[in-house]
């Protein structure tokens, strides 16, 4: 699994030479900025990345997070505070055991981080598939932004998530390629081919990042027989219009 530090509007400069700093020592390397607000050429941003200078000149700079997101499978939004619309939190602790639960079906995920001042925003969390949250023992101050990511890039460091996979259960059954952003959009166009209100569509979606691999292919051969069953269905229904 390879993962992908992407930070939205971010305004100090010196928390994003931090965060390329805080990637490297982690061994990660793919680094997004999304609508920055501070200059990641500054003196600051370049001397906070101390010996990771080219991980921060190589981030690509996108002004919508949509497109940042275009080659991941699973996108995380972090956040520190409680919001108003009903979400599930993932504490960063159990979050490396959920995703290795799915096994090869994901390939790529992404860490979006917001900005300083008010983090991320309603869009933005809309694109994710899940939240996570680092667990505080003050509610204030939060986590500094390059502390954020250094505590997401240590947890998710080679070292650290090869002790999650030991799972015997899931191991021990061999089981069909299959791969999670395919099954996430069959799934909208089954909802959508169904009718399901927009809303229930986004929670069931993110009801999808909670799920193990053998789970999520259970779901991939009931999607596969729903739409078998609607194709059967039309096709009655057009033969009997015609005759």
């Amino acid at each position: 699994m390879q993962c992908s530090f992407i930070l939205v509007e971010s305004e100090v400069p010196e928390n994003v030479g931090a965060a390329a700093r805080a990637l490297n020592t982690m061994g990660h390397t793919d680094l997004r900025l999304v609508r920055p607000r501070c200059d990641r050429n500054s003196e600051k941003a370049q001397v906070l990345a101390h010996g990771s200078q080219a991980i921060l000149n190589a981030a690509p700079i996108y002004q919508h997070l949509s497109e940042a997101l275009h080659d991941i499978d699973l996108a995380c939004a972090t956040t520190a505070r409680h919001r108003y619309e009903k979400y599930h939190y993932i504490s960063v602790q159990e979050l490396p055991q959920r995703l290795w639960a799915k096994g090869e079906s994901l390939q790529r995920v992404a860490f979006v981080f917001g900005g300083e001042r008010s983090g991320l925003n309603r869009q933005d969390i809309d694109h994710c598939d899940l939240i996570t949250t680092i667990p505080q023992g003050n509610p204030h101050p939060s986590l500094n932004l390059a502390q954020a990511v250094m505590v997401y890039s240590f947890m998710f460091s080679e070292s650290q998530t090869g002790v999650h996979i030991k799972d015997q259960r899931l191991n021990c059954t061999p089981m069909p390629e299959l791969e999670y952003a395919s099954l996430k959009q069959s799934a909208l166009r089954l909802m959508k081919r169904i009718g399901l209100a927009e809303r229930s569509q986004k929670y069931a979606t993110r009801s999808l990042a909670l799920l193990g691999c053998e789970d999520l292919y259970l779901l991939h051969n009931i999607r596969a027989c729903m739409d078998r069953t609607l194709d059967r269905l039309e096709t009655r229904q057009t033969d009997h219009v015609d005759s």
